[in-house]
């Protein structure tokens, strides 16, 4: 089911957290994988660790989301290497200002929806040449719990993922007699980057456990099994789904 050989995917957001799990794990069943986001030294990281395994390939590119030019950039260097064809998309970039809405000046608000609602969109618009001519089309937008319950102090961040997981429920619409799946991953607290500055702090840490019926936040690891479901050609009734991966949080 999950084996990937001749698959071609881009992880955007690949250098770290979910995208940087999702690449290994790609590459570990046999695809070719291009990694892209901002940091080159974190790409190159993630790159070096997949050559290793001596598995399916693994090249990364430098790329910024927030600029339609960079994205077209990008894409024409994904055509070039992968003959024009794309199987796999996985939206992962992502960047979280934490603040009440007293505090959020628009600059913050902005530069949150600019990384994930609108760099989700540019990606996914811009790839869809690629995915059309490939036998088989994934999309794979990291959406949130956030998307559906909130949390305090959360305003720009579950503001853009609300809009990823409808934006992604609309484009599954539109393609879906292309060949063409979107589906979103919403994942609970996990233990990457992003969270960092909650898990700096152990008493915030342990009031966040407190609403998960797991107790404890979930490792990056755990999301993997539901990419690569989404990802394989197996998924292929599948979209417009959301699968939510929070340790029981939403359920609570």
């Amino acid at each position: 089911m999950f084996d990937f050989s001749n698959a071609t995917a881009l992880i955007v957001g690949g250098g770290s957290g979910i995208g940087k799990e999702i690449a290994i794990a790609l590459c570990k069943n046999g695809a070719n994988v291009i990694i892209t986001g901002r940091n080159e030294d974190k790409l190159n990281a993630v790159k070096e660790k997949i050559d290793i395994l001596g598995k399916g390939l693994c090249s990364s590119i430098s790329s910024d989301v927030r600029s339609e030019e960079s994205v077209k950039s990008l894409m024409s260097t994904v055509s070039d290497f992968f003959s024009g064809k794309l199987n796999i998309l996985v939206n992962s970039a992502g960047t979280n200002i934490r603040a009440p809405i007293e505090d959020v000046s628009l600059k913050d608000f902005q530069e949150v929806m600019d990384v994930n609602l609108t760099g989700t969109f540019l990606t996914t618009k811009l790839a869809h040449p690629l995915l059309a001519a490939a036998d088989y089309g994934r999309v794979i937008n990291l959406a949130s719990i956030f998307s559906t319950v909130t949390f305090p102090h959360r305003l720009s961040y579950s503001s853009s993922k609300g809009g990823v997981l409808l934006f992604s429920k609309t484009i599954a619409l539109e393609w879906a007699q292309q060949g063409i799946t979107v589906n979103t991953i919403s994942p609970g607290p996990l233990l990457t980057e992003i969270n960092q500055k909650v898990l700096d702090d152990k008493k915030n840490y342990e009031k966040f456990c407190e609403r998960i019926p797991m107790r404890r936040f979930g490792e990056p690891h755990e999301i993997v099994t539901a990419a690569l479901f989404l990802a394989s050609p197996g998924s292929s009734y599948v979209t417009g789904s959301d699968i939510v991966v929070d340790g029981g949080w939403t359920s609570s």
